[in-house]
């Protein structure tokens, strides 16, 4: 696999990467730089086209990847499904650690040592598996809970749920009828953890994402499919994605 760059006028130093195998050019954004994963033997004039073609949806996930830049201070909270908060601060219990635990009001905390500095991307990542650890511990109640609910209130009936781990795929439904929700679905207000749940429920139905399994869906939701996917993609995550 080759690298090497292109500069664009907007979005300055591009990283392009060869990879063998591949037909068509994929871009993503790491740590505010777009990267271009492309075919070999691809030139120069190509991806600027390609750049030229994208250049609004470059834009866009540039904005995204800014707006899901984590940064954690002393007295955020974190607000998870169940209507309980994660509080992070610091501690000198401890010297180089973080620790978590729960408050007597059903509340959680997650405290690293005081030495540690919040914009260290090492920080970052640790307060981020702490406050995983939380929503993993508690989402078999939560979440199975929830989803039980929802399955009732919809009629849908035999369908068994397990807890996963995703963050970019929430849901995932088996053909045997099997739905995973991930325990990062903690995180979310209640009516976005709900549309997860009903996404996979309609797909109970229609094993695929057709006319027919949006309109089931969109049933589902009362009419608010568009929106609340919508309102889904642009989620600012409290976690490291």
């Amino acid at each position: 696999m080759g690298k090497y760059g292109l500069e664009d006028k907007e979005f300055g130093f591009i990283v392009v990467s060869t990879r063998r195998g591949m037909k068509n050019v994929r871009t993503c954004v790491k740590k505010g730089v777009i990267e271009m994963h492309v075919p070999p033997g691809i030139g120069y004039d190509e991806l600027r086209r390609v750049v030229e073609q994208n250049r609004e949806r470059l834009r866009l996930m540039l904005a995204r990847a800014e707006k899901n830049g984590l940064r954690y201070k002393v007295g955020d909270v974190v607000r998870c499904l169940d209507g309980s908060s994660i509080v992070i601060g610091v501690q000198s219990l401890c010297p180089g650690k973080a620790i978590m635990g729960e408050c007597a009001d059903g509340n959680f905390y997650v405290n690293i040592s005081q030495e540690m500095v919040f914009s260290d991307e090492n920080v970052i990542n640790l307060i981020s598996r702490c406050l995983k650890s939380i929503a993993k511990r508690k989402a078999d109640a939560v979440i199975i809970g929830m989803a039980q609910e929802t399955m009732a209130e919809i009629g849908v009936k035999h369908c068994r749920f397990i807890i996963g781990s995703g963050l970019r795929k929430l849901g995932h439904c088996t053909p045997k009828g099997e739905i995973q929700l991930s325990y990062n679905l903690m995180f979310l207000p209640r009516h976005l953890a709900r549309f997860v749940i009903l996404h996979e429920l309609a797909h109970l139905t229609h094993f695929n994402h057709g006319s027919e399994f949006h309109d089931l869906l969109n049933r589902y939701c009362g009419g608010n499919e568009r929106l609340w996917n919508a309102e889904l993609k642009h989620f600012n995550w409290p976690v490291r994605m």
